[in-house]
């Protein structure tokens, strides 16, 4: 007895994949002009608002609880972007 199993892989259509090579294409113009990518500006964004968060907690402008979200949304992020990246 012989069976036969079929996978059908998605393929993106040609829209998809051309919207997809214009992002990288203007990805890089702006890697080429600003001369950083994007995973250096991101990662130098998230440290930014992060020592940001840190002193308006020392200041006493935020609530603990709004640091503590403000934290955890930014961890977050960077974990989507280790994943994208």
């Amino acid at each position: 007895m012989s069976s036969s199993i079929t996978i059908e892989i998605p393929m993106p259509s040609p829209k998809e994949s051309s919207d997809f090579q214009l992002r990288r294409r203007r990805a890089a113009k702006l890697t080429h002009f600003f001369g950083v990518d994007y995973r250096e500006l991101i990662h130098d964004i998230l440290e930014s608002i992060e020592k940001g968060v840190e002193e308006e907690r020392k200041r006493g402008t935020l609530r603990p609880e709004e640091v503590e979200s403000l934290l955890h949304k930014l961890h977050d992020l960077r974990t989507r972007q280790d994943g994208f990246l």
